[in-house]
């Protein structure tokens, strides 16, 4: 570790330490003294606080977390839903700072967009609403410092996961790995001229479905730090609580599809899929916005996750075992590979044909991995990508439309895939 990194994480673990040590004396008064009806509110509150003061990676965890109102109930899941798009704005300074360094001379309409209130502010940005021309466009710019304070963050990362390598259950799980490769995805994030590619290859892999958006970017108003698209009118995160139960199961459906369609037949996986990057309009329509953490899947990666997929929709859980087997890169002498395929088989069948109301997600990712770690193997790490993808989506199923079987709509997809893959098509 040279001289600059060591800095770096010594500076943001005090920081960390700093804030969650106040933050537990406040909260701490917190439980001490607040009334019993109004205290889980309020510590809620603190928590999202306390993310947002962190900035980083941290808000970015609080927005997937945020997605999960099975999982943190529905108090902290309303509380962190702000750092959605809510967190607190830059300043228009340092907004006009940005802008100049990625565009030179700055239109007179992005002086006067900025220094009006932000229509939504995330961990990476904030957004405006411009007029140019006489079409409203959105204008992304990215906050100073953003990548400072994830590369810090990921440097507090990479050291945890060097201690944890050391402990023995752990020592052939390739944690460094894992978070090196989230950790690329997340600084990703910062290279605007890679989010407006991806942005345009999502609207135009979308264009034929007729109920899902997704904004055109504006290459000329865009550069490093700034990307404008098309404004799309009448967004409200609380929009799908007021539309009749069909129509809200509808538009869930379309969003699966979409989602479905990106991961099996595309290979490109979008890991950020939380209520401040889609959104639903009482016409129906489905608007995905943003293409920052995105992760394009390899052929082969691809290939094996929409096999394991298939595996889960048939309810084969040998082949999904197989299937984990062919990414293992080291196998010990004592490994039982036949308990291994016969309980990975029990573990698929368990869970198969499940509407999205009893399907565990997450569970069924903890004991798959408690398996392989079980009997000292471990599988691709791409892998985590379209699981994180599909954690975020089964979030919002499962509370919009619990009796979605989430397996089995992925079905057509799945079979279009292994065709791509195979070369039989596309």
């Amino acid at each position: 570790m040279d001289r600059a990194t060591a800095l770096s994480l010594a500076t943001r673990t005090f920081r960390i330490s700093g804030s969650g040590g106040a933050a537990a004396v406040r909260m701490a008064a917190i439980a001490a003294t607040s009334p019993a009806g109004a205290r889980g509110t309020r510590l809620a509150a603190e928590l999202a606080r306390l993310l947002e003061r962190l900035g980083g990676a941290f808000v970015k965890a609080g927005q997937i977390l945020g997605t999960r109102v099975d999982l943190v109930g529905e108090t902290v899941a309303t509380a962190l839903g702000r750092l959605h798009d809510s967190v607190e704005p830059m300043t228009p300074a340092e907004a006009l700072r940005t802008i100049r360094a990625g565009l030179g001379p700055i239109p007179p309409e992005f002086v006067r967009a900025v220094g009006g209130p932000s229509v939504a502010g995330g961990s990476i940005a904030c957004v405006y609403r411009a007029q140019v021309g006489g079409r409203a466009v959105a204008v992304k710019v990215r906050r100073p410092g953003a990548g400072a304070a994830i590369a810090a963050d990921l440097a507090v990362l990479r050291f945890a996961a060097g201690v944890a390598a050391r402990i023995p259950a752990l020592r052939r799980v390739p944690l460094m790995e894992i978070v090196d490769q989230v950790g690329d995805c997340l600084m990703a994030q910062l290279d605007f001229g890679a989010e407006a590619a991806n942005l345009r290859r999502l609207h135009d892999d979308l264009a034929d479905l007729p109920d899902v958006v997704v904004p055109r970017p504006v290459p000329e108003l865009s550069g490093d730090g700034v990307i404008a698209m098309e404004f799309i009118e009448g967004l409200d995160r609380g929009a799908i609580e007021a539309v009749p139960a069909r129509v809200r199961e509808e538009q869930v459906t379309s969003l699966v599809q979409a989602v479905y369609r990106m991961l099996f037949v595309e290979g490109f996986v979008h890991v950020d899929l939380h209520q401040g990057n889609t959104y639903f309009l009482p016409d129906g329509t489905v608007v995905i916005l943003d293409a920052g953490l995105v992760f394009r899947m390899s052929r082969e990666a691809r290939e094996r996750f929409t096999g394991f997929f298939a595996g889960m929709i048939q309810g084969d859980g040998e082949a999904c075992a197989d299937i984990l087997l062919s990414t293992v890169r080291r196998r010990e002498p004592e490994t039982d590979v036949a308990a291994f395929r016969s309980e990975v088989s029990e573990l698929v069948l368990r869970n198969v044909g499940m509407v999205a109301r009893d399907f565990d997600l997450p569970a069924f990712c903890l004991d798959l991995f408690d398996l392989q770690r079980k009997h000292r193997l471990y599988a691709e790490p791409e892998f985590i990508f379209p699981m994180l993808g599909l954690l975020t989506l089964q979030g919002l199923v499962k509370r919009h439309h619990p009796m979605m079987d989430f397996q089995l709509e992925a079905a057509p997809f799945v079979m279009h895939g292994l065709l791509v893959t195979s070369g039989a098509t596309g």
